[in-house]
């Protein structure tokens, strides 16, 4: 053991018996000497003896999981081996489902159970570790295309939660004391419920920050502002176990989280964490922001049943309110008024309240305190009065005045109570303090309207403020002022969050909201869309300078994002691309509007991030035709409107040495449509799919007719196929190739598979994995349009490649610019020292042939040799 790393120590392992005398040796006598000695070693055998512990392990990553390998792995996992190599313990992982392993560990069936959070009952049977290894708490998040901005968007939601956590009971809980009617779907792991909110199945997902944060990325959902129950996580035994091993375990994590350089935060920082527990500030405002959402909960309906409970207990019995003298000693406040609207009496809850007493209000001719109406300044009792004189009742809230001056919200009930003449014999006023419920709302509404992070303005009131900046109706004329949209985008900023983490992000958002503030002050509105989304509104551009001072506007949001970030002295720089859109449409939706700036700000994206683009029509036109063309492909691809054509491939004496299978589309509606058109809109609309496919399994088919053992002795015909970096990247690609080979009878030999360069930057290893499977089964591999991509030379050298294509940007412009002859001649030199075939494509003229021919390029495929076309049209003779 002792030259074994303290960094891996050994898992369960067979130990290899001692090794006897030497064969054909002959046995001496014992003697006493030798019998001392034996027992010694067995001794000191006995001493050194390695622990052995079962660990049980379920899937929640990064924390605990086995990987792909069949390895158990995650944080808690790290930490344990790290104990074990202090300890001497040999670990034996068990795999378990989540219930399965607690039962496990109360039975004593494994001996320790990482990541447990503490419950009364789980004490009860359970033996916890004194230092917890992990602080965690629970978020809830969403599908992107489900708007869930506060706890109130969780009517009629379908929501997963992880059956029998401790979020689960809490939740369940919480839900229940709220009164809001939800679906919870209980889940056997948190990934099911990730990818079931990822499919649309559920809505949300609640889970731990670390796995969730994980899995959100993964199943590119979004989280939320619905952020509750932190929680300690342990290591756990049974209550039969020794509780020397927490012991072990709590000595060490002791140490380690005292001491920011130690192992335990090399670990957390590996899979994705800093610290080891949330700052006391986020410790408060959760606990605060749960507190004040239940208190608002249920505080809001204990009003609202009262209010209709006294409400309706007036109603039924008016006559009772003559006197109410049993209602003074309730802790409601009443006074009671003549008919000539004397008040001749008030309880203790009244003057407790207003300050004011009988002989008080007997001065002032209106019978109650000064009030108004919350949305008026002027004093409302005249109007009050005018109204019960109409009505004979009268209920609302209040802004009540007390008597030293003071206001609080109140709900009012002022009723006239008739004599059995049917005149007014008595008025009776009551008034309920409701100020705590509108602090409440007011703190609801700004869960509900406002971004907690920045705390500007959300999606959904800012919704609500583009509907009267638009002018609806209204068209823009010389005299009018217009509205102006600005969406704002951090450039890369998942870059940012990936370098330096998610609290470096956050805040650069908050100074980016701080910017854009400074920027409009009180002239419009900045609000937060989502992720690194902003949204600046201007309602007040004069209409015939509007496109001048929305484009100078736009500068200035991008020239404020360009100066430099500090975030607790680490310094940043960001920029930012801007998308314009103008309220000038008196016909446009608020979300025709969303979506101008939306394709504006995409616009500028593409024209290289760190400017602005203005939405024009053609913007709109552009994406009509992507979309039309779009559905025309895919009925396309259903009705079969494509067909092959062939381009040959020649060496140089001319002889046929393959073919290019390249797809035409016919369409009955466009006519024949370029390539250059329908191919970028299938690769981005995963069209390109079907349609490799077809366009594979229809050249298998030809190679069969083509190289049928009838056809004499003409040397067989090589049909090349381009595929796509979507189709590689699919993980059934090569066996869908194999099967095609297979059903149609084609054989591998005849085939060339053409592949892009941006097919090999992604996953490079599992590429290079499906190419050598390919080229077992005897297919031919090219790289094509070498030298437009991302190819390097070490990468280069690593893939089974047979050929390289010049792409005939190269070959275009090869007589009359060197650079071009300098790429070339490079191209050719590195596919002689690879040992690979190079062949020349756009070729068209002899002196090209001959150029390349005097650089050593002896394969040419382009108009001089033949042009693309159907096969039937092909000549066969060569």
């Amino acid at each position: 053991m002792a030259n074994m790393s303290a960094s891996n120590p050994p898992e369960i392992q067979a130990r290899q018996p001692g090794q006897g005398a030497a064969a054909g040796g002959r046995r001496k006598g014992w003697r006493p000497w030798r019998l001392l000695l034996l027992l010694c070693c067995l001794l000191t055998l006995s001493e050194g003896q390695t622990r052995v512990l079962s660990v049980g392990v379920y899937q929640n990553p990064p924390k605990i999981f086995f990987d792909s390998a069949g390895t158990a792995s995650g944080l808690h996992i790290d930490l344990l081996r790290q104990i074990a190599s202090r300890e001497d313990w040999q670990l034996r992982f068990v795999p378990c489902e989540w219930q399965t392993c607690l039962q496990w560990v109360e039975n004593g069936q494994i001996d320790i159970l990482p990541d447990v959070a503490w419950t009364e009952q789980r004490e009860k049977v359970l033996q916890y570790s004194a230092v917890p290894a992990l602080y965690s708490w629970s978020i809830l998040y969403r599908n992107r295309a489900v708007v869930i901005d506060s706890v109130f968007d969780l009517k009629g939601k379908k929501i997963g939660l992880l059956d029998s956590s401790v979020q689960s009971g809490y939740f369940r809980a919480l839900m229940d004391n709220s009164g809001i009617k939800l679906t919870l779907v209980p889940l056997k792991s948190v990934e099911e419920g990730f990818r079931m909110t990822a499919a649309g199945q559920i809505d949300g997902i609640i889970a731990s920050q670390q796995a969730g944060d994980m899995l959100a990325d993964r199943y590119h959902l979004a989280d939320t502002s619905i952020v509750f129950q932190p929680v300690k996580l342990f290591f756990v035994s049974s209550k039969q176990q020794p509780p020397e091993t927490l012991a072990a375990i709590d000595r060490a994590l002791s140490q380690w989280q005292a001491d920011p350089q130690s192992i335990y935060f090399d670990i957390l920082r590996k899979w994705g964490r800093g610290a080891t527990s949330l700052p006391t500030y986020m410790w408060w405002l959760l606990g605060g922001a749960l507190a004040l959402l239940v208190c608002a909960l249920l505080i809001a309906a204990y009003l609202r049943r009262e209010v209709a409970r006294r409400t309706a207990r007036l109603r039924q019995s008016e006559a009772s309110l003559r006197i109410a003298a049993a209602a003074f000693h309730s802790s409601e406040a009443i006074w009671v008024m003549g008919a000539d609207r004397s008040v001749l009496d008030v309880n203790a809850a009244f003057t407790e309240l207003t300050g004011y007493r009988q002989g008080d209000l007997d001065l002032d001719a209106q019978g109650m305190p000064p009030c108004r109406l919350e949305q008026e300044d002027r004093d409302f009792r005249t109007s009050l009065w005018s109204l019960i004189q109409s009505q004979g009742k009268w209920q609302g809230e209040l802004c009540v005045q007390r008597r030293g001056g003071d206001e609080f919200h109140a709900v009012l009930t002022l009723t006239a109570v008739n004599d059995p003449a049917g005149g007014v014999s008595h008025y009776v006023g009551t008034l309920l303090d409701i100020s705590s419920q509108k602090r409440l709302q007011e703190e609801t509404r700004q869960l509900a309207f406002y971004d907690p992070l920045t705390g500007l303005p959300n999606r959904r009131l800012l919704l609500e403020k583009i509907q009267p900046a638009s002018h609806p109706g209204q068209p823009a004329t010389s005299s009018q002022s217009v509205g102006a949209l600005f969406f704002v985008d951090v450039d890369n900023f998942k870059d940012l969050n990936d370098a330096l983490g998610h609290t470096v992000g956050d805040q650069l958002l908050q100074q980016v909201a701080l910017r854009l503030q400074n920027l409009v002050g009180r002239t419009g509105m900045v609000a937060r869309l989502g992720g690194d989304e902003f949204v600046v509104l201007l309602d007040a551009l004069p209409a015939q300078q509007a496109q001048l001072l929305a484009s100078q506007f736009a500068q200035r949001i991008i020239d404020a994002m360009q100066a430099r970030f500090d975030f607790h002295g680490v310094g940043h720089f960001a920029t930012c691309s801007v998308g314009v859109a103008l309220m000038q449409d008196p016909h446009a939706s608020v979300q025709d509007l969303l979506r101008q700036g939306d394709l504006a700000m995409y616009a500028a994206k593409k024209a290289g991030r760190n400017t602005f683009c203005l939405f024009s029509q053609e913007m709109e036109s552009a994406l009509h035709f992507r979309t039309g063309l779009e559905n025309d492909l895919r009925r396309a691809i259903e009705n079969g409107e494509f067909s092959l054509h062939y381009q040959p491939q020649r060496d140089q004496a001319g002889r046929l040495i393959g073919v290019e299978a390249l797809a035409r589309w016919h369409s009955p509606f466009r006519g024949p449509v370029s390539p250059g058109l329908f191919i970028p809109v299938a690769e981005a609309s995963g069209l390109i799919l079907p349609l490799g496919h077809w366009v594979f399994e229809q050249a298998c088919r030809q190679s069969v007719r083509w190289n049928r053992s009838d056809n004499g002795n003409r040397p067989p015909v090589v049909i090349a196929v381009n595929v796509s970096a979507l189709q590689l990247r699919q993980p059934d690609f090569v066996q869908d190739i194999l099967r095609t080979i297979e059903e149609t009878g084609a054989q591998a030999t005849h085939l060339k598979l053409e592949l892009t360069e941006s097919a090999m930057v992604e996953d490079v290893q599992a590429t290079i994995d499906k190419m050598l499977e390919l080229k077992r089964h005897g297919l031919t591999l090219a790289l094509d349009d070498f030298g437009t991509g991302y190819s390097s030379l070490s990468l280069l050298k690593r893939l089974p490649l047979d050929q390289l294509k010049i792409d005939q940007s190269f070959v275009r412009e090869l007589l009359a610019t060197p650079s071009d002859v300098a790429i070339a001649r490079s191209i050719i030199a590195l596919a002689d020292a690879l040992g690979l075939e190079v062949i020349a494509e756009g070729v068209e003229t002899r002196e090209q042939q001959q150029f390349l021919a005097a650089l050593g390029c002896t394969r040419y495929q382009g108009y001089l040799f033949g042009k693309p076309v159907p096969a039937e049209q092909f000549d066969g003779s060569y």
